[in-house]
């Protein structure tokens, strides 16, 4: 028995020596799997985190269980994330917003941001609903922009947060716009809903999910969407660029999976496979859809990574050009 003993340890060793070690993650995950979003429940963001996570605890036989970390323009669940032993076991949800550099010393940079997670895959991309007030005298983005440059500082407009894409939105459209509304930022995009429909604020960019239930009841008024081109969940509406006349306007948040870095790469890649099944899943595309999203994967966590790195020389790109001021 001892001779046996000796003769499985002496392989095992030669394994590990040659390169040909013995799977490590073969068994991933083998206890739940913590994913932090950096975000209120309920948001957008959050419901597609939540249908994916579903799905992984299904797939692989392990709960995924969501932490909402908000606060600080991300950087609260950034940081608890990013502190978190790389082991799989921990995952994050990564948004477009991340890789814009607002300035002012922000805690965490872009580039602290890409040193500090290794990309999974994305889940989608989710055009931002420009919305309004019912009382406030407009039906189109450029009747917006016209509206507010007559009233400098009284037209406000609710964000998720300082340095979310939704507050975001709201600044470069007054940098384009000529404009100057006054931002008002909200620990969560229901939050700065609410007071929308109360006519605390009268502007707000909110993402599809929560802002078309709202267009339908009447409590709020949409006037265009904030990509390049229309989206499928309401073809009805013009982009901003169209109807304002502002050349280049997009905001276009995207989402995905990252992990803190140094995660195995067996364990991002089998990750990968599965989000990507969970992508092309008919039931989860007819519910990006009604939510006004896209279901973008990535074809692997390498070109995940060449889209964060692009995304990042974009934002810096149109700083220097002086289209994003969040100072």
């Amino acid at each position: 028995m001892k001779r046996l003993q000796s003769i499985i340890g002496a392989a095992v060793a030669a394994l590990a020596l040659t390169g040909l070690s013995l799977p490590a993650h073969a068994d991933y995950p083998d206890k739940p799997v913590k994913l932090i979003v950096p975000y209120s429940p309920g948001g957008p963001a959050d419901l597609l985190a939540r249908v994916v996570a579903q799905k992984l605890s299904t797939s692989m036989g392990q709960s995924f269980v969501i932490e909402n970390k908000p606060g600080a323009g991300l950087v609260v669940g950034a940081e608890a994330a990013a502190k978190s032993a790389p082991d799989g076991y921990t995952l994050f949800l990564a948004a477009s917003s991340m890789l814009m550099d607002s300035g002012g010393g922000a805690r965490r940079t872009p580039e602290d941001n890409l040193k500090d997670f290794a990309p999974i895959s994305l889940i989608g991309s989710l055009p931002l609903v420009a919305v309004v007030n019912p009382s406030l005298p407009v039906q189109n983005a450029r009747d917006l922009m016209e509206y507010a440059r007559k009233r400098p500082g009284e037209v406000n407009f609710g964000s998720s947060g300082a340095g979310s894409l939704t507050a975001l939105a709201g600044e470069i459209f007054n940098t384009m716009g000529g404009v100057k509304m006054v931002h008002i930022p909200y620990r969560g995009i229901n939050e700065a809903m609410a007071d929308l429909i109360a006519g605390r604020v009268q502007v707000a960019f909110a993402g599809a999910p929560i802002a078309l239930p709202h267009v339908k009841t009447g409590k709020v008024k949409a006037i265009a969407v904030t990509s390049l081109t229309r989206t499928s969940g309401a073809p009805e509406l013009p982009t901003v660029a169209d109807s304002a006349g502002m050349t280049g306007f997009e905001v276009n948040p995207w989402y995905g999976f990252v992990a803190p870095t140094g995660t195995p790469p067996a364990v991002l890649n089998r990750l990968h496979t599965e989000i990507n099944k969970i992508l092309q899943q008919p039931d989860v595309k007819e519910r990006w859809i009604q939510w006004g999203a896209e279901p973008v994967g990535s074809k692997s966590p390498a070109e995940f990574a060449t889209l964060m790195r692009n995304e990042t020389n974009r934002w810096a790109r149109m700083r220097a050009e002086g289209k994003v001021k969040m100072d």
